[in-house]
């Protein structure tokens, strides 16, 4: 009999997975709280429970077992590997223990657990307040910060700081954005930012393809960060390769974890040295995992995390790249107002080396002003033979849409 996979959330971004597990013949079972979630379209059977109640979605999980068979649980582009632990682990299915589910849906109990093992990550600290916010800067001989929901997504709630800014309204802005309240301030540390991508094996940490992070417009929407998309490659040595796959193998480690997904929030310091901004022990969302790794790379890390959850072997050979292509997406930042009138998708849809692209609201809808990653319009990805090629064929795409906004 086929296999059956639950796949944790049934937005668009989880459409990929229900996709790739339909064509390895899986049974796939779909959870999330909308009865009108897209990527339902793509499941045999559905269960209606949050994706961030563990209770509500173990429970609709334990209803169904009576009569079917789970195999695996898996999640992607979700913030919700406690969830998937929790069903795992009642279900004695392969995936993370609870315990590092914990740690990294808690900025600041990953970043303790970073600095209890010695691995490279910002100054940080808790803060209780806005007069303690005043207090950690006032007194702190570096110059530049960065506050966040220590249990936040999306770039919600994440503001820059220095000496000057309004640290009440910065308190309370970024307090509002999670949902237990606690928030954490670390060091802002400049440098190359990327994205990452990696499967561990028994503690070796194999990552096919590795983004530049795009933050040119930091000054345009500050204090709020807003990345505007990333390429692969990004410009790194073979050294600079293996001393990430060192410091992200030594995170994961420090989070109780040797096998499975990987991804990574990393900063080259100015100083040349690896640092860990953040783990997440999930397959990444805005279409890195599931469209700009396999174009660039070859390499899917869907399927191997697809066969991870479901107890069969993952080999280093899956995870190698077979292909040397570059991938860059963009985002589109339009002005704030009412959305009059979307002209040039017809003309995109001719560009060289579209891969994928997607407008997330459409004529008579309104666009908020940008202050955090789901307020962006839509983004567009492309690929090439080169980093250059891609940037000039992303922006050529960006300026063939124009959006008419009315304030």
């Amino acid at each position: 009999m086929a296999k059956t996979l639950l796949i944790i959330g049934a937005g668009a971004e989880q459409i990929p997975a229900y996709q790739a597990a339909r064509a390895r013949g899986l049974t796939v079972i779909g959870s999330d709280m909308n009865p009108d979630a897209p990527a339902f379209a793509y499941a045999d059977h559905r269960l209606l429970a949050s994706t961030r109640d563990p209770v509500a979605t173990l429970a609709a999980v334990q209803a169904l077992v009576k009569e079917h068979r789970i195999d695996g649980v898996m999640t992607i582009a979700n913030d919700v590997p406690y969830t998937v632990a929790v069903v795992a682990e009642q279900l004695d299915l392969p995936g993370i223990s609870p315990d590092a589910a914990r740690l990294v849906a808690n900025k600041l109990l990953m970043k303790e657990a970073f600095h209890r093992a010695g691995v490279a990550c910002p100054w940080f600290s808790p803060v209780r307040d806005a007069t303690h916010l005043a207090q950690l800067i006032s007194t702190s001989d570096r110059s530049r910060f960065v506050i966040k929901p220590v249990d936040g997504r999306g770039a919600r709630g994440v503001l820059r700081l220095d000496k000057d800014s309004n640290l009440d309204w910065a308190f309370s802005e970024s307090r509002r954005w999670g949902d237990c309240g606690d928030v954490i301030l670390e060091e802002f540390i400049p440098g190359l930012q990327l994205s990452t991508e990696s499967f561990l094996i028994d503690g070796h940490c194999h990552t096919p393809a590795i983004a530049e992070r795009n933050y040119e417009f930091l000054e345009r929407f500050s204090p709020y960060i807003i990345e505007n998309g990333g390429t692969i490659p990004a410009p790194l040595s073979a050294e600079h390769r293996r001393r990430i796959d060192a410091l992200i193998a030594a995170g994961a480690a420090a989070l109780g974890v040797r096998d499975g997904i990987v991804k990574g929030d990393i900063i080259i310091a100015e100083d040349g040295e690896p640092i860990i901004v953040e783990l997440a022990l999930r397959l990444s969302g805005g279409w890195f995992a599931t469209h700009q790794i396999p174009a660039a790379s070859g390499v899917s890390l869907v399927d191997a995390v697809i066969s991870h959850a479901l107890g069969e072997p993952v080999t280093a050979a899956q995870l190698t790249p077979t292909r040397n292509r570059a991938t860059a997406i963009r985002y589109w930042f339009p002005a704030a107002g009412t959305i009059t009138r979307i002209e040039g998708e017809a003309a995109l849809q001719t560009l060289p080396g579209l891969l994928a692209y997607g407008f997330f609201r459409r004529e008579g809808e309104r666009q908020p002003e940008i202050r955090m990653h789901p307020d962006r319009f839509g983004y567009l990805i492309v690929t090439a033979d080169t980093p250059e090629e891609s940037l000039r064929q992303v922006n050529e795409g960006l300026n063939r849409v124009h959006i008419e906004v009315s304030p």
